[in-house]
């Protein structure tokens, strides 16, 4: 996997919590890898958990291609394409969902 796309898929999650949970954000965690996938959560006590995995298939006889980033937390489940700019727009049109 290429870590410049870790590092920017990062940035732009820590960016999403600085501006849409505000003070209430406990902490970004990520990414952690999981099999071929990883996964980033963004924790506050105030909203739901909001998860972020950036999944990849297994080609037969090569290495594993990205499949996409798939977000958790923001209503329903959301499949977008493997693209740092997709995540960002989706993230930016986001709302929170209060945790009750």
């Amino acid at each position: 996997m290429d870590k410049s796309l870790l590092d920017e898929t990062t940035r732009i999650l820590n960016e999403f919590a600085r501006t849409k949970f505000s003070a209430q954000v406990l902490e970004v965690q990520g990414p952690i890898q999981e099999g071929a996938s990883y996964r980033w959560r963004i924790v506050s006590n105030r909203y739901k958990e909001v998860t972020v995995l950036l999944a990849t298939k297994k080609a037969l006889f090569g290495r594993s291609a990205l499949a996409g980033f798939e977000v958790y937390g923001l209503g329903e489940r959301k499949a977008l394409e493997p693209n740092l700019k997709d995540l960002q727009d989706f993230l930016g049109k986001a709302e929170l969902a209060a945790v009750r």
